[in-house]
C-alpha cells in the first residue's frame, strides 16, 4: 500500500461520490496496512470519508483510532477530530483539542490552516483570524530561517490558503487592511 494507492482510491470516490464505501474500504485497509503508509494515516483518511458522508460519529471514532495508533499522519489528527466533535455538538471537547494543538505550537502551517477552517466554519471568526495569522507567521519564519528548499516549498504551499482565510475573517471582523493583505495581493499577482 502506497500513498498513490490511497490517492487513487480517494480520486475514484470523488468520481463516484460513494464516501461510505471508501470509508469502509479504507478502514479495512488500515487493519492490514503494510508498506510505506502508516495505519494511522489510513485511519485518518477513512475518517475523512465518513465526514464527507455525514457520519461524524464514525469519523470521530476513526480519528481517535488514528490518534491512539500514534503513527505518522498528515497534519494533526486532533484538528480533524475537533471538526467532527464540533459537528456533533460536543463543543467543549472540540475546544479542548484546539487548545491542546495550540499548546503544542505546531510548526506545520497546514495544521494552522485546518484549525482556522474548522473555526471559521463554526462561526469563530476571531479564532480563525488568529490561527490563520499564526500559520502565516510560521511560513514567514521558515522563509526567514533559510530552511531547506523542500521544507520551504511545503510551507509556501500553505501561505496562500492561510492568507485567504485570514482575509475572509478580517473582512467579517471589520478590521482594516494590513501587511498580510499586501502579501496576499503579491501572491495573487505573481501566480
Amino acid at each position: 500500500m502506497t500513498e498513490d494507492d490511497l490517492d487513487d482510491l480517494e480520486f475514484d470516490t470523488l468520481r463516484t461520490g460513494d464516501h461510505i464505501a471508501a470509508a469502509r474500504r479504507l478502514a479495512e485497509l488500515a487493519e492490514a496496512v503494510s508498506g510505506g503508509v502508516s495505519r494511522a494515516n489510513v485511519l485518518l483518511r477513512a475518517g475523512e470519508q465518513w465526514q464527507h458522508a455525514g457520519d461524524h460519529e464514525a469519523a470521530a471514532a476513526l480519528y481517535r483510532a488514528a490518534l491512539e495508533d500514534g503513527g505518522e499522519t498528515y497534519g494533526d489528527a486532533r484538528a480533524y477530530l475537533a471538526d467532527a466533535l464540533f459537528k456533533l455538538g460536543r463543543i467543549p471537547e472540540a475546544r479542548a483539542l484546539v487548545d491542546d494543538i495550540r499548546a503544542d505550537a505546531p510548526r506545520d502551517p497546514e495544521v494552522y490552516r485546518a484549525v482556522a477552517e474548522v473555526l471559521y466554519e463554526q462561526g469563530d471568526t476571531a479564532g480563525c483570524h488568529e490561527w490563520a495569522t499564526n500559520g502565516a507567521d510560521v511560513v514567514l519564519a521558515v522563509r526567514a530561517a533559510g530552511a531547506p528548499a523542500d521544507e520551504t516549498a511545503l510551507a509556501e504551499d500553505s501561505l496562500e490558503a492561510l492568507l485567504r482565510l485570514r482575509y475572509r475573517a478580517r473582512i467579517d471582523l471589520g478590521r482594516p487592511e494590513d501587511h498580510y493583505d499586501a502579501m496576499l495581493d503579491d501572491l495573487l499577482k505573481n501566480a
